[in-house]
Parts: structure tokens; sequence; C-alpha cells
């Protein structure tokens, strides 16, 4: 989708220009993160972080790049958060320490993050809890918040008033009027601010091709329900592991049908913990068990919160799947149950979890085949069109979707009588400007996916920022096998190849002595396979310790299956 450049509209006014900067968020559905810069002054809105695909092996999280601030650190106010999920939240660990300025955000928002510092030994002080009516003053920037419904409580829309004129940040929200929070999107403080006059709206897109609205998210529990009914063994449940809402109604389940509830997955335990001492879960008392305690409880007496809804390689669900968990082991009569719908680029992964569980024996209950098992957090078509004829801005960009979900809406938009020049069409690192004649595109600054990579995902305090040059400096170490899809057998030898990584003089017993290494990996593994990925993991595994032993170096492993 290419940008375009939109003529000014109105007369000239004079007075100076806002600067507004995409770095993540659009055009992909993750990664957010918006700059607003007039003068002297910057605010800052979401910092998320996005999510490797297979194309990015080695990769455990992508970060916006901030190459852009680092000389301008000085003039940032502050950053707004708008709610909880990772892909709004998720790159402060990485991101800010760079920058070290005030957050800005709702309770519960504030709690996740404070753990996400306590996890990388942040510290906290610059964190602050503001309430939906409150009002900031950072520099130039009027701040004022309002509620949204979403599948997290705690969710805002930011109003920022501004020299030429009022933006309204609307990331993710829907439209539902019995949310399990009881946080109610706030369609009247919305009225008022559109009242008053809203030059530019960014605004969520990324559910605009579902017709109609979307069902309460309270309707998620009667289907948890009649899943635990219809398992005569564990019931197991995995989804976005801050959908606290989602949380609630899973454990009100179990409270009904006599099962305790255990969480698997530091993200479940997390983002539980820090609901629970904040008091935006009613947890019954003694319900939840410790991990540990699983073994001691009859199957059916057991409902599960895992963590892995996006196929994610190693998560709790991948172990278990791969009978890799050392205490969550399924069996007959056992259930999985998916509520949550994969994210653009995670399609393939959790396809493919879905296939390692069913070749289990287990009940596997997941959107395609079961309704009602995930209810969308964001805005369906009229939901949207509500929003928009709430506010009546005089301009639009859609946000955290996809281009073709940008182009839906915008198509959208026309229908309720907008012009197409008026509905912005942006890449990241575009800079749009906005003065008292209307908005334009006026360059760009280039922007580039930055790698987190460390020593496995998570770690505390080995966590490092790895960008693609410093990968080649470590070297590339590919190896292919051939392997019997039958039996599982090694066909012939491995081969392994280097590239910028070992020395001539001691490349040739090396290579000889890593190819041993991956015969031995494949060969221990006992079993035929039904998930070629855990074969792959063993293999960078077992050869990254080796090369390191041997080398004092860590090269990205690139292990390729041919299946015979």
């Amino acid at each position: 989708m290419k940008s375009f450049k939109p003529k000014f509209f109105g007369d000239n006014k004079g007075g100076g220009s806002l600067k507004l900067i995409p770095l993540g968020g659009v055009g992909d559905v993750t990664k957010n993160m918006y700059i607003y810069e007039y003068g002297n002054d910057i605010i800052i809105v979401d910092c998320g972080v996005g999510f490797p695909d297979e194309a990015m092996p080695g990769v455990d999280l992508v970060i916006p790049d901030i190459s852009y601030l680092r000389n301008k650190k000085d003039k940032i106010r502050g950053i707004l958060i708008t709610h909880g999920h990772d892909d709004h939240i998720g790159g402060l660990p990485f991101i800010w320490p760079e920058l070290q300025v005030p957050i800005y955000t709702q309770r519960l928002t504030a709690g996740f993050i404070k753990a996400k510092f306590t996890e990388h030994s942040l510290p906290k002080n610059k964190i602050f809890e503001v309430k939906f009516d409150d009002h900031l003053k950072l520099g130039v920037f009027e701040i004022s918040f309002y509620v949204v419904s979403h599948s997290i409580p705690d969710s805002q829309g930011i109003v920022i008033k501004t020299p030429v004129g009022t933006i309204i940040h609307q990331a993710d929200f829907k439209i539902d009027w019995t949310p399990v929070s009881g946080q109610v999107t706030d369609v009247n403080r919305i009225a008022q601010v559109g009242a008053l006059g809203v030059k530019f709206l960014l605004i969520d897109c990324l559910r605009v091709e579902k017709p109609g609205f979307n069902k309460s998210e309270k309707s998620i529990e009667e289907t948890f329900e009649k899943a635990a009914l219809d398992t005569p063994g564990k019931l197991l449940i995995t989804m976005t592991s801050s959908n606290i809402s989602r949380m609630q109604q899973a454990i009100n389940v179990a409270a009904k049908l006599g099962r305790k509830v255990a969480l698997a997955g530091r993200s479940f335990e997390s983002c539980f913990q820090v609901a629970r001492d904040l008091g935006y879960l009613d947890v019954p008392a003694g319900i939840i068990i410790n991990q540990d305690a699983i073994p001691s409880f009859a199957s059916e007496k057991l409902l599960i919160l895992i963590a892995g809804s996006q196929g994610q390689e190693g998560s709790a669900l991948d172990r278990v799947a791969n009978d890799e968990h050392k205490i969550i082991k399924l069996k007959d009569g056992d259930s999985v149950v998916f509520s949550a719908d994969p994210i653009p680029s995670t399609e393939s992964a959790q396809t493919a979890l879905i296939d390692d569980l069913t070749r289990l024996g287990v009940n596997v209950y997941y959107s395609a085949i079961t309704s009602d098992l995930h209810v969308s957090g964001h805005a369906a078509l009229e939901e949207l069109r509500l929003m928009v004829n709430l506010i009546k801005p005089e301009y639009m960009l859609p946000i955290g979707g996809t281009y073709k979900h940008m182009r839906a809406f915008s198509n959208m938009a026309q229908g309720l009588g907008y012009d197409k020049s008026k509905i912005l069409d942006v890449i990241d690192g575009d800079i749009i400007s906005v003065d008292n004649r209307g908005i334009k595109l006026d360059g760009r600054i280039e922007v580039q996916n930055i790698f987190v990579d460390g020593l496995g995902i998570g770690d505390i305090g080995k966590v490092v920022l790895r960008d693609r040059k410093l990968m080649s400096e470590e070297g590339i170490v590919v190896v292919v096998v051939r392997i019997d899809q039958h039996t599982g057998k090694l066909e012939g030898e491995p081969d392994v190849i280097s590239k910028g990584f070992v020395f001539e003089e001691i490349s040739e017993e090396l290579l000889e002595d890593a190819r041993e290494v991956v015969k031995n990996t494949i060969n221990q593994q006992g079993r035929k396979v039904s998930d070629w990925r855990l074969t792959r993991r063993s293999i960078e595994d077992d050869l990254q310790k080796f090369l390191h032993q041997a080398t004092e170096r860590r090269p990205l492993i690139l292990p390729v299956v041919v299946e015979i």
C-alpha cells in the first residue's frame, strides 16, 4: 500500500506544525509506538513489542526503532500507555532505560509495567498511575482520558489537545454494554469531545472486516462451562495471558463445577498475581493450587490456565504438546481450549500446535470448529462506525491492523461520507505534519525492526539487544539433516556448513565433531517425531552448547529438516 500526500484544506492561519510519526503499529498489529512532537515537546503513546515469525530464527522479540529519539531525549515529556497488552507495553523494559522519562497509565496497566520492571531490575519510581478523570499538562500538550471496553480492564482512549487542534488516540477498544470488568465504553464523554471538534483520529481497525457488533465478553463463560462439562479429564484453557476478564470467567467456571485452578507459564502467573493483588480478580479461597500439586488431584478436578495460545515455541503449552513439560501430561479424556484467535504472523504456529495436541488424542477446541470460543476485544464494523460518528473527526488514520484492514477501514469511512483524502494511508516512519491548514505527509525517517535475543525467553538480567550486524559477526551454522518421516531415523550424514564462524585451522575437526553432536541428538529422540520444530530446537540447543564450549562463541544455528 503506497503512501499518499493529501492536499492542505482550509485557510492558513499561521502557527507551528505538529509532527506525528508512527514507529510501529501501522500496517502491523503489534509493536505499537507513536511520537507526537510540537516545537520542543514530545510525547509518546504506547511502547509495544512484536513477535518473531519463522523467518526470524533465534529472535525472542521485536521492538520499535527509536533512533529518531536518541538526540531528542530532553524534549520527551512522557510516555502514555493505552492498556496492558504486550503489543502496547512489552517494549518498555528494553526501550525505557535509554529514555528514562515518566510513564503515565491506568492502575492495572501500571501494575503490569511495574512487574516487568521488577523482572528486569529497573526502577519503578517514574511509573505514574492516572485516573479516567485526570488531566495532564505535558509541555504544550493537554491530556485527558476516557474509558473504553477491551479484553483487559483499565483500557483507555487518550484525548490530546495541541496548538493545532484536538487529536484522539484510540487504540484497541470495543463497544461492549455488559463487559466482565464493568468498564463500559464512555460514549457520552466521547460524544462531548467530538462535539467540541476533533482534528485527527487515530483508531484501531483490526476487526473492521467483521460485520455487525461483537458479542459481549460475558458470553465466553457459558462456552467454558460447556467444555468443562464435556471433559471427563483435565481441562486446559489457553488465552492471551493478560486477558484478565477471560481469566476471571475461567475461575468462575472452575468454582461452579468444583475444579481446582493451576497456572502454567510465567506470563500467566505474573499477570494473575498483579491482577489479584490489585483487586481486579475475584478468586475464591482455596481454588488456586501450585503447579507442583497437579499430580495430587484427579484429572476431572483440574482446570489449568496455560500460556502459549499463539503457538509460541518454548511456551508452556508447546512443551506440553511435545511431552516436554515436567508436570503436566495429557491423556485420553483431557481437553485443550484455545480461547484466542491467532494474530497475523502466528497462524501457522498455532495450527501446528493444534495438530500436535490432536495427535496426542485429546480433545482440542478452537474457533474454526467451535463457535464462541473467542470474542474479539477489537471493534467490529458497526462499532467502528458508531465511534467515528460520535467523534466526527476531520481526518483519520487507521492503526493496529494490517494494510488490508487499513484499506477496509478507508472504504468504510468513505461509506460514511468521508472523502478518501481524509483517511491517511501511511507506513511506519512516515512523518505526518498537522497544522492549522490541515494534514499532509512531510517526508519520512528510516525505521527497522530491532531484535531482542537472549540465552532464553524472559531470562532475568540476561536479555540483550542484538541487531543483524552483531548476528553476522557471531557467524552462522547451517545444519541439514535428512530424516525418514515414517521412522524418525537419520538418513545419511548431517551436513554442517559454517559461514563467518570457525577458524580455518580448526574447522574440519570442529565440524566433524558437530556432526556427531547432531547425530546423537536425533538418535536420542527415541520416538517418532510429530513436530519437526521440536527436532530443530533440540539440534539448535545441543549444537549451541557444544560450539560455545569449543569456541566461546554463539553463532546463529539454522537447522533444516528434510523429510524423506
